[in-house]
């Protein structure tokens, strides 16, 4: 054999071992994640490349509500989980060892926003005053939806025993609301434009703005014990992530093609739903803002200490 044919057979062989060395230095994760638009940050993380820049493999799991895998993260079963920040608090009361790794949505400075918003028939209720004695559907009772209305209801003069909620689960809210089998409903996109479609209905408020304006609603947390095993794949998770929102909040088309992707959404509504703001870091005093409305509302039953419950590199 040539020393020309040796030199790249030796190129060759070098240019394998490299790609299967990165292969190898590949780190699985198994993510819990949310069904909705909030979760975008990892979704566009993963289709962007940033993960397997940092040296990431994630296998994503869709789950229908932040309390539904948070056990499955106790268990082992998840290595990271996307919840909101309700569920995050009162894992952390009850004793879960869990570490903040990223931040996932946060509501907006100012109305209208893509959280939830409260939304009346045109006609006889004009003011948020005006849902003393009336019917509002509500996805959970003792929730964070729950909780950002029983405040808003309060700043307003409201009475919250004279108000009647009832569980309506969110696909369900608008024939409940059109059909006059409620007065009100707390709901999210893309429902909410649906229904506004019709020309029947109006926002009365945003209950996450008007009560908590640029709240963290959503993040990404992991077992402390898992964090730090795993230091570096948990950085560069965070890192990864944080650059998914960052695209996502400066790359509108984009973002809305995989939205529609990602939630199933019809096509009509792909260019009109109102797309969350993905947060750049997390924000404590924001979850302590949080932590007061839980504790004066009975979903905390004591404070969480949230010293060093955030990964370093935020």
């Amino acid at each position: 054999m040539g020393s020309k044919a040796k030199i790249l057979r030796a190129l060759l062989a070098a240019a394998i071992v490299g790609i299967v060395g990165h292969a190898e230095a590949q780190t699985k994760l198994r993510l819990g994640i949310l069904p909705f638009s909030e979760s975008l940050g990892a979704v566009l993380a993963d289709k962007q490349g940033y993960f397997n820049a940092e040296g990431i493999e994630v296998t994503m799991t869709k789950f229908v509500g932040g309390p539904l895998m948070l056990p499955v993260l106790q268990a082992g079963k998840l290595d990271i989980a996307f919840t909101n920040t309700i569920s995050t608090l009162q894992a952390l009361e009850q004793g879960m060892d869990a570490t903040i790794l990223a931040p996932g949505a946060k509501a907006r400075s100012h109305s209208p926003d893509a959280t939830s918003a409260m939304l009346v028939l045109n006609g006889a209720i004009q003011t948020v005053r005006d849902l003393e004695g009336k019917r509002i559907a509500i996805n959970v009772i003792k929730s964070t939806a729950w909780m950002y209305v029983i405040a808003l209801l309060e700043r307003n003069g409201v009475d919250r025993n004279k108000v009647h909620f009832l569980e309506v689960p969110f696909p369900q809210m608008n024939d409940a609301l059109l059909n006059n089998q409620v007065d009100a409903i707390f709901q999210v996109e893309p429902f909410r434009t649906v229904i506004l479609d019709t020309g029947k209905v109006k926002a009365l408020a945003y209950p996450y703005v008007d009560v908590q304006p640029n709240a963290d609603i959503t993040q990404y947390i992991a077992l402390t014990s898992w964090v730090d095993k795993n230091k570096d794949v948990a950085k560069g998770f965070a890192q990864a992530v944080i650059k998914g929102a960052q695209y996502a909040n400066t790359h509108e088309s984009e973002t809305r093609d995989v939205n529609q992707q990602f939630t199933n959404l019809s096509p009509q509504y792909k260019d009109r739903v109102t797309l969350p703001i993905l947060g750049s870091s997390v924000d404590i005093a924001q979850l302590r803002t949080t932590m007061e409305l839980m504790l004066k509302y009975g979903l905390l039953k004591r404070p969480v200490d949230l010293n060093g419950r955030v990964l370093a590199a935020q």
